[in-house]
């Protein structure tokens, strides 16, 4: 399998201070450790029996927020190339939760803890299901040693969970295209990702991608739409998407939400694989 690196589209710069990186020491994963089989950890692979992903809303969306959970949802089955389904939505405020799964605090206000959603998902995963995943439009936290998260996942349970409120202020995202256009975007950035844990890839240390672990807004902007070849290698070669076509379905997409950037590599991409057939 070839990929055409774009000259200067992935080179990743050193960490600054409280990004990623500098906090957290990984060692990355390679393609050939994806797919060690000699390891203890097999990736988590579509089966007859279970291919399909399935969303659960968690929470209050208004009219624009649920258009954009619709653009969400149809960005991620061009990008895995799998049947999505979106479950009844739930509720989710302090009266029905117990007092230790969630917290008020001055900065951040009402917040959720992501193991009671990740609790409630994994015991609601259908049989035909290869994940499951929430969205939720209140505030998350993983322990109290921790402010927030965008999103979790637990990998061999086969479910995650992400919010968008930090995403864009719920006027504005409803009232401005520019607004509602980049709270897309970084929803998207962080579902692919969280979607990626549970598909068993790790954090991204190798090149500008959309697996590279981020500790605050400014870091996940900073961070492109798409994968690296070598985080795209291995979800192709798990779940066997096609190359040229995706890409191209991938570039449309993008062009049509106004990312002209994102929607310019995966042209590029789609060409530069079409003139190799």
């Amino acid at each position: 399998m070839e990929f055409v690196l774009q000259k200067n589209q992935f080179y990743i710069q050193e960490p600054k201070y409280g990004e990623w990186l500098e906090r957290n020491k990984e060692r990355g994963q390679t393609f050939t450790e994806y797919w060690n089989k000699d390891g203890n950890i097999k990736p988590i692979q579509p089966t007859e029996k279970r291919k399909k992903i399935y969303f659960q809303l968690y929470g209050h969306f208004n009219e624009t927020q649920l258009r954009l959970m619709d653009s969400v949802q149809r960005f991620l089955s061009i990008f895995y190339e799998l049947p999505i389904q979106r479950l009844e939505q739930k509720s989710l405020d302090s009266t029905q939760l117990d007092t230790t799964n969630w917290r008020v605090q001055q900065r951040n206000g009402f917040q959720v803890k992501t193991g009671f959603i990740l609790d409630s998902l994994e015991k609601n995963l259908p049989s035909d299901g290869v994940l499951l995943v929430g969205f939720t439009t209140n505030d998350l936290y993983p322990s109290q040693k921790w402010s927030f998260v965008f999103g979790q996942a637990r990998l061999h349970d086969r479910v995650g969970v992400w919010s968008m409120v930090r995403f864009g202020d719920a006027d504005l995202i409803s009232q401005d295209t520019d607004a509602f256009n980049l709270a897309l975007q970084r929803t998207c950035k962080t579902a692919v990702h969280e979607i990626g844990h549970i598909f068993s890839l790790q954090h991204c240390i190798f090149y500008r991608c959309a697996m590279q672990g981020s500790n605050n807004l400014t870091e996940l902007d900073g961070h492109p739409s798409y994968f690296c070849p070598v985080c795209d290698a291995k979800i192709i070669s798990n779940l066997n998407l096609p190359l040229s076509q995706r890409y191209e379905n991938l570039a449309a997409f993008w062009k049509n939400q106004q990312q002209l950037e994102t929607s310019n590599y995966y042209r590029k991409s789609a060409l530069s694989l079409r003139r190799m057939d």
